[in-house]
């Protein structure tokens, strides 16, 4: 008797995203972006297609061997993914909506037909433990704690067609990230399912830090298509082109049983294969999640009535508020741009000026003198921040461990202090401090985020170019190379886009449609 499925728990389903939606989500031999993997270890390209896409293997061609894992040396190189697994992820919720415009006319009652004339929305909602600032690096914010964050969700290069989500779901019972490998031996990938979310654009991020519960973020994000594949490997993109609307791959397709359908050579073959899905925890020795009682706040005192923290030590100004949480909310509201000729838009972007606001909960100690009247008149700006450590055993000296991530909040002011009191309840202030995000020059308005992990990318803290499989950066890095030059290699496919981190010039290979001149 066939035994159908029961449910679906988060034992076995994993997230995972790539770091651009156009196409590009396998390295080649020289570490630059493929339409589809090569064929072998020592081929660069198959070829370029009809819309000038470099492409490795062929419909019709033997699928390469794919090593999801990257422990064999001669593939790992050569057929890795640009897509990267989010850590800690607690929930993931999507869906989309399509608005329809009825067609009536005289002598109908009813309509005749339903059509689209604005672009559906996708939706995608998903929160992860706080950790190390390398699930936010993914999302493209800048974390080296020196550049407003956003500069990298604020530059066309990075942000205009947005990124893929993709949601990895196993048989039941099977945990994603042993299961996943253990799948691939037995060579039953069809046991596997992907819901793919093509150019997705992040429209808010917030942060939760409270007394009792473990530090979390919440995210959501706007895409533009969604769709469901039977298997892991050599899948079609769920991305449009943001030039014309057209889909980025609609023709390479490896069926279950090897099959190309429809074997159309002509047309797009933007394809992808998820990476192993894994826990990203290597045992006793590493950061599970942090913890309430590693968090400290510096808030300069800055309050009107209540006295407040001040300084970054773990010891708190005396008499000062007892702080039982801290949220910091950056909404991120998007235009969708969109032109005639396309049912789709071509770029969600940012409504500007963006405004990050952090909200305070504490319980009352002491007051001190104060004037509202002061405010009115004030132009003060105030740096706050809000650091979080790595989880430490208990000695005579706290909080003296590694920084996990730091939030810091410059050109802050206070919006609002309210207080509340009540028999049975502890006396509490809430406060609200807010500030407008600057541009990538502006380094004394907006929100910076400093990662534990920004050191360890190529360009520490700067969001991820063509990346390969454990980490590996396959992109080349240069510096020293004369501002003005601009290098294309012998296709005419990418070119390396000048950036700037403490004085030292940098250039990266951007391989895209977007990028192509």
């Amino acid at each position: 008797m066939a035994v159908h499925r029961n449910r679906v728990i988060y034992q076995s389903e994993a997230l995972f995203i790539s770091p651009d939606s156009t196409g590009y989500h396998y390295t080649g031999k020289y570490g630059y972006g493929l339409m589809t993997p090569p064929i072998n270890a020592d081929q660069a390209a198959g070829g370029i297609n009809e819309k000038g896409q470099m492409v490795g293997w062929k419909c019709g061609d033997a699928w390469p061997e794919w090593n999801a894992d990257g422990s064999d040396a001669d593939y790992a190189e050569s057929h890795g993914s640009i897509i990267k697994q989010l850590k800690r992820v607690q929930s993931a919720n999507y869906g989309f909506s399509i608005n329809k415009t009825d067609i009536n006319q005289y002598g109908h009652l009813s309509k005749l037909d339903s059509i689209v004339v604005e672009s559906p929305t996708v939706n995608l909602d998903f929160s992860y433990y706080l950790l190390d600032g390398y699930n936010e690096r993914m999302l493209e914010f800048v974390t080296n704690g020196e550049t407003n964050t956003l500069s990298g969700a604020m530059s066309p290069e990075l942000y205009q067609a947005g990124n893929n989500f993709f949601i990895l779901t196993l048989p039941e019972a099977r945990d994603a990230v042993a299961g996943d490998v253990d799948l691939d031996e037995r060579g039953v990938l069809e046991d596997k399912t992907v819901i793919s979310l093509g150019n997705g654009y992040l429209t808010d991020y917030s942060v939760d830090i409270s007394v009792g519960s473990i530090p979390t973020v919440s995210c959501t994000v706007e895409g533009m298509n969604i769709r469901s594949d039977i298997g892991e490997t050599g899948l079609d993109l769920p991305s449009v082109d943001a030039n014309d609307g057209s889909l980025i791959s609609n023709a390479w397709y490896q069926g279950r049983n090897g099959e190309c359908r429809p074997p159309n050579e002509a047309a797009c073959t933007g394809l992808f294969s998820l990476p192993a899905a894994n826990s990203g925890y290597t045992g006793c020795d590493d950061v599970p999640a942090l913890r309430p009682g590693d968090v400290v706040l510096d808030l300069q005192n800055k309050s009107l009535i209540t006295t407040q923290v001040t300084g970054s030590a773990d010891r708190p100004l005396r008499g000062s508020a007892h702080i039982q949480s801290c949220s910091i909310s950056l909404p991120m509201g998007r235009t969708t741009l969109q032109r005639l000729g396309s049912t789709f838009g071509f770029s969600k972007a940012i409504d500007l000026p963006l405004t990050v606001t952090m909200t305070i909960n504490a319980l009352v100690s002491e007051l001190k003198e104060g004037n509202m009247v002061d405010l009115l008149c004030g132009c003060d700006e105030h740096e706050l921040s809000v650091k979080v450590f790595d989880p430490e055993c208990f000695d005579c000296v706290t909080k003296d461990g590694p920084l996990a991530v730091m939030y810091t909040l410059k050109g802050a002011r206070l919006e609002s202090e309210n207080i509340t009191s009540s028999i049975g309840d502890n006396k509490s202030v809430d406060l609200t401090f807010s500030a407008q995000i600057g541009g990538a020059d502006d380094g004394g308005r907006g929100l910076f985020i400093s990662g534990k992990e920004a050191p360890e990318a190529s360009i520490p803290g700067l969001p991820p170019g063509w990346t390969g499989l454990g980490g590996k950066e396959n992109t080349p890095f240069i510096s020293e190379v004369p501002p003005d030059a601009i290098a294309y290699n012998p296709s005419q496919q990418y070119k390396l886009n000048r950036v700037i981190q403490n004085g030292t010039q940098y250039y990266i290979a951007k391989q895209s449609i977007k990028y192509r001149n």
